[in-house]
């Protein structure tokens, strides 16, 4: 999964909203020194990840592009959840996807004080330029996928990885409606037996 997937599925609290996003700019053990809730966060996202690798319908999602592709067919598929979050948003959370955004960007600048630098940049651009609303388009999939993808040397898959979304488009779409309700559910099943936060001492929102 992807930024808005991360924010999205941590989001029944601050911190492990935080933790969420954060789980891509931390690396090796988790720091002690942060606050349990966002610890929490950047574990959530850790098991995301471990369950999205094993997950059958984000397999199949991942066996629809070329085999040329198929190296960093995982991370483009990452991407794509996103673009089908975004539109989905409001359906799956009973709640605007310009609400939630809105909101994300308020906790992750309020908690600025625990992102390692990279982190407050990148917080700070989501924000500046609306990167959550900016994924109910493709275009910004294939502008994020082409910059990893120029940047570990493979910038020759990327269009044909769009050429396959575009051609299988409800198919993928198909593919992240089943998995994504999965996804979620393993969530809250991990965090009623991991949450160590108290969510009655921390505001959901600043």
């Amino acid at each position: 999964m992807n930024f808005l997937a991360h924010c999205a599925l941590g989001s029944a609290h601050a911190h492990y909203l935080v933790g969420g996003f954060l789980g891509d700019f931390v690396k090796g053990p988790v720091p002690s020194d942060l606050p349990a809730g966002i610890r929490t966060g950047i574990r959530l996202h850790r098991r995301i990840d471990a369950f999205s690798a094993v997950q059958t319908d984000i397999k199949t999602s991942v066996a629809r592009l070329p085999a040329t592709s198929r190296r960093l067919a995982p991370v483009f598929v990452d991407l794509v959840a996103d673009h089908f979050l975004a539109r989905h948003f409001e359906t799956a959370y009973e709640e605007p996807l310009a609400e939630f955004s809105v909101r994300a960007y308020g906790i992750l600048a309020d908690h600025e004080d625990y992102l390692p630098a990279g982190a407050v940049r990148f917080s700070r651009f989501m924000r500046e330029h609306d990167l959550f609303g900016l994924y109910v388009d493709l275009e910004p999939v294939e502008r994020a996928f082409r910059r990893i993808a120029q940047r570990l040397g493979r910038e020759e898959v990327v269009d044909e990885s769009m050429r396959a979304l575009r051609a299988d488009y409800r198919e993928f779409e198909a593919d992240f409606l089943r998995y994504y309700p999965a996804l979620r559910e393993h969530v809250s099943n991990w965090l009623s037996n991991e949450g160590t936060v108290d969510i009655s001492a921390v505001p959901r929102s600043c």
